[in-house]
């Protein structure tokens, strides 16, 4: 036993004395040296510190309450930054309920309650806030848009206007359809009333598309003046037509001129657009007129009778040209087309990019435009059948262009096989010439 216990003794004595003894004096001289004094930092020699814009300012421009520093280059309180930002950011519009003088004065603005959003985005503008200096990205194409507008009119050092910029993709929407329903009305008379009785238009394309915009067929200029024939048959005055053929083709001419892309691509590349595309505007016109206006299952003039050949002409060929020439009318009455969609398709089926003989850079303003439309056309499909039916009406839409291009085929076809008879049993060229509708028309259904 005490063997033992002296053993155990021996060996605890032994592990103590193989235990390392603490470094004491380098603990304390490290601890000597945290408990140094640090230098203090020379602030006034940062000479930046005491200038205008880095010091607090007292009163934000915006509401006069008091300001909490230099936000997006203004001073400005909390409130009217956040504001600012959230309204750049999502591009949203507002809308002054009186006369745009919400914060005029130089009283404070108690901003815990209902203050005019409009005003105070204006007054946001006016103060010199800068969305260049906003670092989170715009949410939608009108914030990104907004930005780079206001970031102009300031650079230029012009005065912003809100009214003028597009904030949301319906006032977008409202503002393209309010210029085409602006110029469907105008252009009414052009394809309503037909040619003046007993004149033609002598012109031919080129020099109608470089010409100014007519809203009235009455101011052609140049027409002739055919006088009245007596029938060899009765001995009666031959009845005379209106040609509503040619005003309808002429009223589509007019129409491409009030587009944006006319002013961005030379005349070589109008005429070949127009070309393709004149007698598809005026097809789906015709087919609108019809359908809206004179509530008629069967195509028909605007002064209400058949279009195509006459009830006494028949035969297989005759009956082939009056049932193609019903196709966009029955599309427009399937789909229950209303006039939205109408113009909306109208201006897509005529920024036709896609077209031969287009160089690259016309095509691409074409395109620029064409894109404009559809996504109008999209919108407004979305907005009147909801998320669900939307898309699907959209491609509905869509599909009568295919519709409108069948029919513009075969009518030109068509009028190739005539063209063919009447030069083989009409050898004189004078005889051709009146056999011809228009110069117009037989350039754009024979380029």
């Amino acid at each position: 036993m005490d063997s033992s216990s002296n053993d155990r003794g021996s060996s605890i004595e032994s592990v103590e004395l193989c235990l390392p003894e603490p470094e004491f004096e380098e603990e304390q001289q490290n601890i000597s040296c945290d408990l140094k004094p640090k230098p203090k930092r020379n602030r006034r020699s940062k000479t930046y510190k005491t200038l205008p814009q880095n010091q607090c300012p007292s009163v934000c421009r915006i509401c006069r309450n008091p300001a909490i520093g230099y936000h997006y280059e203004v001073p400005s309180c909390n409130g009217c930054k956040t504001f600012f930002r959230r309204t750049i950011v999502t591009g949203r519009k507002f809308k002054c309920p009186k006369i745009s003088n919400c914060l005029e004065g130089a009283d404070v603005i108690d901003t815990s309650k209902r203050v005019c959003r409009a005003c105070r985005f204006e007054k946001c503008i006016q103060a010199g806030m800068n969305p260049l200096a906003i670092q989170a990205e715009a949410k939608t194409e009108e914030g990104h848009e907004l930005k780079k507008i206001i970031a102009q009119k300031m650079l230029n050092g012009e005065k912003f206007d809100s009214g003028t910029v597009f904030f949301n993709v319906e006032d977008k929407l409202n503002q393209i359809v309010g210029k085409l329903t602006s110029i469907e009305t105008k252009l009414e008379g052009v394809h309503n009333n037909g040619m003046p009785m007993g004149f033609t238009d002598s012109r031919d394309l080129s020099t109608v598309v470089s010409s100014k915009v007519i809203y009235n067929n009455v101011d052609i200029p140049s027409m002739s003046y055919a006088p009245v024939k007596i029938s060899k048959n009765t001995g009666l005055p031959k009845r005379r037509s209106r040609n509503f053929v040619h005003s309808s083709c002429l009223a589509s001419i007019e129409y491409s001129k009030t587009f944006d892309f006319t002013s961005a691509v030379d005349l070589s590349s109008k005429i070949t657009l127009l070309q393709h595309t004149a007698l598809s505007c005026a097809n789906l016109t015709n087919a609108f007129v019809t359908f809206s206006k004179l509530k008629s299952d069967t195509l028909l003039y605007p002064d209400g009778s058949i279009y195509g050949p006459p009830k006494r002409k028949n035969g297989p060929l005759i009956e082939k040209q009056r049932s193609f020439l019903q196709k966009t009318l029955v599309a427009f009455m399937s789909n229950n087309v209303d006039r939205t969609e109408y113009m909306l398709l109208k201006a897509i089926v005529l920024c036709n990019p896609a077209v031969t003989g287009i160089p690259t850079e016309d095509s691409k303003h074409i395109q620029r435009e064409r894109e404009v439309y559809a996504q109008c056309l999209f919108r407004y499909c979305l907005l009147q059948h909801g998320t669900l039916n939307g898309p699907a009406r959209f491609s509905l839409l869509l599909a009568i262009c295919n519709v409108v291009e069948n029919q513009q085929k075969d009518q030109k076809d068509y009028y190739l096989y005539i063209k063919v008879i009447h030069s083989q049993k009409h050898k004189d060229p004078e005889v051709l010439k009146k056999k011809c509708i228009s110069v117009v028309y037989d350039q754009i259904m024979d380029p």
